[in-house]
């Protein structure tokens, strides 16, 4: 380990212990959004006029509203009332996330972090959408709640790559920085979600490690979703080969049987989300 490595890791590490792991907050849409739902009488009505605060929030609903995934009968919607309808509240609240998550990968300044920042957040999108078809497929598990495990469960990687910038040897040494990602990225994870106000289950759901409880729990959890998700990314034979793949599996209801028709929800849903974000 070079010492600038070694500078780098105790670095992060005070980060971590003094709670200083910080990225941009969310703007104030979505602030006002989970005002707005925190209270059980929201309407359409006053959830739009929230939203309309927000001119490029309003273009992606109506652009997920559209979607092939959340239109099959492909009439076409131009009022953001009639779209929020359609799509819910917790569509809303998550596409307002996906905006502002979205423009917090975009910000970085540095143009050699580019291609590693954007290779992240595709990994996040993916993810996403996986995880909101598995849960929804289990019959058990918020699958609106998934979706936002899954947008989040990168971010600690991106917040360790934007601190590896003012590291040139560390950046020069891609084993080293991918060594790095996977052992501190999880705890990094996990505190910014933390800070951002997100409920301890979702938080939870970042470390994997820390929270799959494979042998004590029978009933399914996000942790099982985002795990089960990864695998499956990765490699579908998971599902067979893998007897930790195989335990969430069981208990969201995923087995090689159903798995085909999983995945193609999956990638309808991949398209509907990168056609809302132009990606």
């Amino acid at each position: 380990m070079s010492d600038e490595q070694t500078r780098f890791l105790q670095e992060l590490a005070e980060d971590l212990n003094s709670r200083n792991i910080q990225l941009p907050s969310f703007p104030d849409v979505v602030i006002n959004i989970r005002t707005a739902l925190e209270d059980p009488s929201c309407t359409a009505e006053r959830l739009a006029s929230v939203v309309r605060t927000d001119p490029v929030l309003v273009a992606r609903l109506l652009m997920a509203a559209n979607s092939a995934f959340h239109n099959r009968a492909g009439i076409e919607i131009t009022d953001l009332d009639l779209a929020i309808s359609r799509l819910g509240f917790e569509v809303v609240r998550n596409t307002a996330i996906t905006l502002a998550v979205e423009q917090i990968f975009e910000a970085t300044e540095h143009k050699e972090l580019r291609d590693g920042v954007q290779k992240i957040w595709q990994t996040s999108l993916a993810l996403a959408s996986m995880c909101f078809v598995i849960a929804r497929n289990s019959g058990s598990i918020n699958s609106d709640n998934a979706f936002l495990c899954g947008l989040l469960h990168e971010i600690g990687k991106l917040y360790i790559l934007t601190k590896a910038a003012d590291y040139p040897q560390l950046m020069g040494d891609d084993a080293s920085l991918d060594t790095v990602m996977q052992q501190w990225s999880a705890s990094v994870g996990k505190s910014i979600v933390d800070a951002w106000g997100f409920p301890s289950e979702i938080a939870d759901s970042v470390d994997i490690e820390e929270n799959l409880n494979l042998e004590g729990r029978a009933s399914a959890s996000l942790v099982d979703v985002v795990f089960l998700a990864t695998q499956v990314l990765d490699d579908a034979a998971h599902l067979e080969e893998d007897d930790g793949c195989k335990v969430s599996a069981g208990r969201l209801n995923v087995s090689a049987d159903n798995y085909p028709a999983l995945q193609e929800s999956y990638e309808l849903h991949a398209q509907s989300l990168r056609s809302s974000i132009g990606g």
